[in-house]
């Protein structure tokens, strides 16, 4: 298999499954074009990804992820592949002459020049207008440019126009610290979807909003403590011999960015969320429909969901999975996350058949 296609980080979806098709035949019929830009959730998987792709345009088998070739590109470390990444939290005009004079040298191997540009977006105005002119006039037709940001929208649209540009999803990598969180709040949804079950046709409101408030509670702790470790950049940002100017700007650019990561982490966390109740649904629908116990997502909850979900109406399933995904699709639109947990526990609570 090639290494593009045993991608082990991105969310099984029809864009990342596209953008691997398209990039696999384009490296397959050697018709690369000169300039990419990939943005997506998480800095450093983009840049795992930026490898892979590297990878696959300098091996002689378009990307076995087995020679030596492939070995090295992956650890960043071959000849013919430049890393460009910020010096601090700005990226400069200096970085970008660096990547220029590589480019302009003669191959030290045959093969491509490929040039990755880690956090592109944190390029400065000076830095940006310089890559601009490279992009438009590359030195010869072996030169490749790979920008990889989180934020598109603060990226030249000059420098953007010049690039095919890629949108990618990954998994969410979890931390020890937000694994055990995760599980804390897994364990809460858990036994929350099984008091509604229990309750059944007799079940209240204050079920399911007490609920709704254990989990949001649960994210917002999780939150507070990654707001807590980007301060620190902040920090960092404050004490650098930076220009003032150049200080105020990125400061600015920090806190956008530190925004999207806590906005990203909520989302990836009701995400969670959602999986859960999902899993929770196919399982019930499984077992009316008379599947096994090793056909459940959850299979110790088999004899559970046979008891108390009995009298739960098919169709009122479908109903509900449907709200779930419909909510999934809004998580980049700033839905609100508490609103939409009272509605999804509360449908979970008219499952039944009509209440006595």
């Amino acid at each position: 298999m090639k290494i593009l296609e045993d991608i082990d980080f991105l969310t099984e979806d029809n864009a990342n499954r596209s953008n691997i098709k398209l990039l696999s035949k384009m490296i397959e019929s050697d018709n690369v074009s000169h300039a990419y830009l990939f943005y997506g959730n998480d800095a450093e998987l983009l840049y795992r990804l930026a490898l892979d792709f590297a990878a696959s345009v300098s091996c002689p088998q378009k990307g076995c992820g087995n020679c030596v070739v492939c070995r090295n590109v992956v650890k960043g470390v071959y000849p013919n592949v430049l890393i460009i990444e910020p010096e601090g939290n700005i990226l400069r005009i200096e970085e970008i002459a660096r990547l220029q004079k590589f480019m302009g040298l003669s191959s030290y191997i045959p093969g491509k020049k490929i040039c990755i540009i880690r956090e592109a977006e944190l390029m400065n105005q000076e830095a940006g207008s310089r890559l601009l002119k490279t992009l438009e006039d590359p030195p010869d037709g072996d030169s490749i440019f790979l920008l990889l940001t989180e934020d598109i929208s603060v990226v030249l649209p000059t420098v953007v126009s010049r690039c095919l540009v890629y949108n990618w999803n990954f998994k969410f990598d979890e931390d020890a610290r937000g694994k055990a969180d995760f599980e804390v709040m897994d364990k809460y949804l858990d036994e929350g979807i099984k008091s509604i079950l229990r309750g059944g046709r007799r079940g209240t409101p204050a079920v399911a909003i007490d609920l709704t408030l254990r989990v949001i509670e649960i994210l917002k702790k999780m939150e507070a403590a990654v707001k807590t470790d980007l301060e620190k950049d902040f920090f960092e940002l404050k004490r650098s011999d930076f220009e003032k100017s150049d200080i105020n700007k990125y400061m600015e650019i920090l806190k956008s960015k530190h925004k999207r990561k806590i906005s990203k982490f909520h989302n990836l966390g009701i995400s969670r969320v959602f999986d859960i109740i999902s899993a929770w649904l196919e399982d019930i629908l499984a077992v009316k429909l008379g599947a096994g116990r090793e056909s459940l997502n959850f299979s110790n909850n088999f004899s559970f969901i046979g008891k108390y979900a009995g009298d739960v109406r098919i169709e009122k399933i479908f109903e509900l999975i449907e709200t779930v995904e419909g909510n999934r699709g809004y998580l980049n639109y700033s839905i609100n996350s508490e609103l939409a947990l009272d509605n999804i526990f509360l449908q979970f609570q008219n499952i039944y058949t009509d209440k006595r």
